[in-house]
């Protein structure tokens, strides 16, 4: 399975050395480890393969990321860090800034970056209608209803900003557009072929 991950990030055009593949087995360990103790993946998802294809479906947005060049990229609702470690992992070139409302993820989170040494990453601990400050690129993945929360996000976005979020189907993203189009000057879809063979679509929301 790694080799396969390995492989994918080749197509994705990442580089990797020995010590970012072994920082990633070390943080799936610890994501296993203590998955049931902080509630950071479903029961079907305790397993190593699991967890390594959450890893490499977070992978899939650093291209979109790279093609935006952003200075920082917020992490709404970071969870166990999917995608925001993975991201700062392999991208180290900028920082990384999760926002986490739950004490518990947002304390795995902290130990996790400790323990990897990861300089370009920060963690936020509370609601993101709480957040005062902009900025010009924010990843969702797994976060709550979109339609909801698009304007509470535009909030926090910068002019000429990018929300990018990781969506599934498209005919559901379709469903999603219809209810917030008029909120934001251009939307796209892209789409992914690398997410472990589910269907891995992304909605680019621009200010």
């Amino acid at each position: 399975m790694m080799s396969n991950f390995k492989l994918s990030l080749k197509s994705l055009g990442v580089s990797f050395t020995s010590e970012s593949i072994d920082k990633l087995r070390f943080y799936i360990g610890r994501v296993l480890l203590f998955g049931a103790r902080f509630n950071l993946v479903s029961s079907n998802d305790r397993n190593f393969d699991a967890v390594l294809l959450h890893a490499l479906d977070s992978m899939t947005g650093l291209p979109i990321i790279r093609d935006n060049n952003p200075h920082q990229v917020l992490d709404v609702g970071s969870g166990a860090g999917f995608p925001g470690i993975i991201l700062a992992l392999f991208d180290n070139s900028r920082k990384y800034i999760l926002l986490e409302r739950s004490n518990k993820k947002a304390t795995f989170l902290r130990m996790i970056i400790l323990e990897l040494d990861l300089a370009n990453v920060k963690v936020l601990e509370h609601d993101v209608e709480k957040e005062q400050n902009k900025y010009e690129f924010i990843t969702i993945r797994a976060f709550r209803d979109i339609r909801k929360y698009a304007s509470i996000l535009k909030l926090i976005l910068e002019d000429r900003g990018l929300i990018m979020a990781y969506k599934g189907k498209f005919d559901n993203i379709k469903f999603e557009i219809s209810h917030i189009k008029g909120l934001f000057n251009n939307i796209e879809i892209k789409s992914s072929t690398i997410s472990g063979g589910k269907e891995r679509n992304f909605l680019l929301l621009y200010k």
